[in-house]
């Protein structure tokens, strides 16, 4: 099977770590099937020089990447996003199926990436299927104009997918046809994430710890719907009560000064270490170097840095959020309310002081080849459906970014 995947989150050589998941499962793909990409980038970031090619974590993959710049108008003219979108990858799109056509499209992020998997379906005349990854069907809609472009994206797609059952509910809350919507979690590559000894992964890393200290790992983006904050002032809860835990912070985004600073204001400045983007491939050392991996969000879908800390023996603390109760097994996990960092340090104790590691190295992960497997069955289907009724392609004409 021919698979053209669109989608802006998708890593290169300057963002290594941006839509891992997204290169795995395309990865996975293309060990069965041929898989073609393309990612647009920013135009704002091709100004400022950041673009860059696919790098070596892609091409290890196999994966034929373009990275066509996306023309837009930021912070205005929402509805038109998806066509700009669609505008500036059409080069890209003649370029890359010159001498292939895809037999279905799949996107990621409901809009304007699912906007641009719904005209490439029209162009090529094959079904489409959009994953939705959470704020775009969890906080974007509280956007009225995105509302209005992201049910038109789901009412139309021929099949969204989503990784929980509860991202599954809100995607029918918002005019999504139930018997379209498919729940395909993803996987994780258990030959990187798998259960390895503590203390090699402490010396690999360069980890000194104090006596007596915890060693807690946080992974993600920066932003303030993480509410690092939490994280923060439970430090200093922990501190206080006489139980030092150190944190590491794994990523980098626009709120991380304002967090350096709240940590210096709580004199846990040592303990609460912003390390910086760390490579996909080499978090399942920071996990198994770790007592515990630990998420604060006010807002989440399924984060798949929690399954993959799991596989690595680690037990984890989380916000009650999201779908994230859906793989929360209480004999290696803790959920507790939002932005109560009171709350927050009674669960780290309580993983501290328990069997919740034990049980965590006995968890069997689901694989990436199991999700690009259930993925491909989805395509299967959606291809036999449209055998007798097959859509008639359309022309690729330019147009306006601007439509």
């Amino acid at each position: 099977m021919n698979i053209l995947f669109l989608s802006e989150t998708f890593p290169d050589a300057a963002h290594p770590t941006m839509g891992t998941y997204n290169l795995a499962l395309c990865g996975a793909l293309a060990r069965q099937h041929s898989v073609k990409v393309i990612s647009p980038r920013s135009w704002i970031d091709v100004v400022r020089g950041r673009r860059a090619p696919a790098g070596p974590a892609i091409e290890a993959q196999g994966l034929d990447v373009l990275y066509p710049t996306r023309w837009y108008t930021p912070f205005f003219a929402h509805a038109h996003y998806g066509g700009q979108m669609w505008w500036s990858m059409q080069s890209a799109v003649k370029t890359l199926c010159r001498h292939w056509k895809p037999d279905a499209i799949l996107s990621y992020w409901a809009h304007p990436d699912g906007e641009c998997g719904l005209r490439a379906s029209q162009y090529f005349g094959v079904p489409c299927a959009v994953i939705v990854g959470g704020s775009d069907v969890l906080l974007l809609p509280r956007n009225p104009v995105r509302n209005a472009c992201i049910r038109r994206v789901l009412s139309e797609s021929d099949a969204i997918i989503t990784v929980s059952d509860g991202l599954r509910e809100a995607c029918t809350q918002l005019g999504a046809p139930h018997e379209r919507v498919h729940t395909i979690r993803q996987g994780i590559n258990p030959e990187v994430f798998h259960p390895g000894n503590q203390s090699e992964a402490r010396s690999r890393l360069g980890l000194h710890l104090n006596s007596g200290e915890k060693l807690a790992v946080w992974v993600g983006r920066l932003v303030d719907v993480k509410q690092v904050d939490v994280l923060i002032r439970a430090c200093r809860i922990l501190w206080d009560q006489g139980q030092p835990v150190r944190f590491c912070l794994l990523g980098d985004g626009p709120s991380r000064s304002q967090w350096e600073q709240l940590a210096e204001t709580e004199g846990v400045a040592d303990l609460v270490q912003f390390m910086g983007p760390v490579g996909h491939d080499r978090l399942a050392d920071w996990y198994r170097a770790a007592d515990l991996t630990v998420l604060c969000s006010k807002s989440e879908g399924l984060p798949n840095v929690l399954r993959e800390a799991v596989a690595c023996g680690t037990p984890f603390v989380s916000t009650d959020v999201g779908s994230i109760r859906e793989i929360a097994e209480p004999q290696y996990a803790e959920l507790v309310a939002v932005n109560n960092p009171r709350a927050f340090a009674h669960g780290i104790c309580t993983v501290l002081n328990g069997t919740h590691a034990a049980a965590a190295k006995q968890f069997v992960p689901r694989t990436w080849a199991e999700t690009a497997c259930d993925t491909v069955d989805l395509f299967d289907e959606l291809i036999a459906s449209r055998s007798s009724q097959r859509k008639q392609p359309l022309s690729l004409e330019p147009s306006s970014p601007s439509h």
